[in-house]
């Protein structure tokens, strides 16, 4: 059984007559009378009860017009919703969001693509790395947006776009005395409290790898598995935190924290990166909001 098939054999049905439905669909007769017959032979049923020239469904028939009907109406509108998809005019898109991504790099791509596109439903799940990516894995979100762990082996089944490199800055609250002088050295980290970054957030990898890589320790730990949680810890004077630049933008412009330059970490930055699935790819929706991902990032990053 195939749409042809099914075409053939409902235009019979609404024209009445083979040979009406023969010259409605430009086949000859004995064509048209074929379709039908092998549908009733492939599946052991009668469709028409025939009557000289006239024809009229048996119960069997009555319920397959109906199911093919519907079957027919939904495969005739396949072309115009894939020109809506095109077009963005429907469609949904799910991401999933580390905590960091969902304060600072989705919210205003986001606003700008539901903007241009208020057809499109959108759902955004947040967790850590390792749910994200299960979720990806999964199916139940179409891409993901997080920090790249350092170092990681990169999946071959993903796909994984940059959107931008974030400069890691260690901050202190204005009292504390690095921030007045601007600058520290590694002999005077044994002396204080360092907010590190610990269980799967991504960040953590990076600054562990620098502080071992340039043998600095610090006196005490506060640990923690949010970027956000680690700033405020450090606004309250708690310990001074190697962190993502665009997390402390604000609070480094109003003055609540104050930049500490510390030898070593010019070069210190971690990769924002959009991941997806390199089978599936990316919905004309997934494109779109990749652009306005990778525009955002440009902006937090000039």
């Amino acid at each position: 059984m195939n749409l042809h098939q099914l075409r053939i054999f409902c235009a019979v049905v609404e024209e009445g007559s083979f040979r009406q439905a023969a010259g409605k669909l430009f086949l000859s007769q004995p064509s048209v009378s074929q379709h039908v017959a092998s549908l009733e032979k492939d599946h052991s049923i009668r469709l028409f009860e025939r009557k000289g020239r006239t024809i009229s469904l048996t119960p069997e028939g009555r319920a397959l017009y109906v199911l093919a009907t519907d079957l027919l109406r939904q495969a005739d509108e396949i072309p115009a919703r894939f020109r809506d998809l095109q077009a963005l005019r429907s469609g949904r898109l799910a991401a999933g969001v580390s905590p960091f991504a969902g304060y600072y790099i989705l919210p205003p791509a986001l606003a700008d693509f539901r903007a241009a596109f208020p057809s499109v439903s959108m759902s955004v799940s947040s967790g850590n790395t390792t749910e994200i990516l299960s979720d990806l894995r999964n199916g139940e979100v179409e891409l993901v947006i997080l920090g790249r762990n350092f170092p990681s082996s990169r999946e071959p089944d993903l796909t994984y776009r940059i959107l931008g490199e974030d400069p890691l800055v260690l901050v202190a609250a204005p009292a504390h005395p690095w921030a007045r002088r601007g600058q520290a050295s590694p002999a005077e980290t044994p002396g204080e409290t360092l907010i590190r970054f610990a269980g799967d957030c991504p960040l953590g990898t990076y600054v562990d790898e620098f502080l071992l890589r340039n043998r600095i320790r610090f006196g005490g730990q506060v640990e923690t598995d949010e970027i956000e949680m680690a700033k405020h810890l450090a606004l309250r004077g708690v310990g001074v935190a190697i962190t993502s630049s665009i997390s402390v933008r604000k609070e480094l412009a109003s003055g609540e924290l104050a930049p500490v330059v510390l030898d070593g970490m010019e070069e210190l930055s971690w990769e924002i990166q959009c991941v997806y699935s390199s089978t599936r790819g990316l919905s004309y929706a997934g494109w779109e909001m990749v652009k306005r991902l990778e525009e955002q990032c440009r902006s937090l990053l000039r």
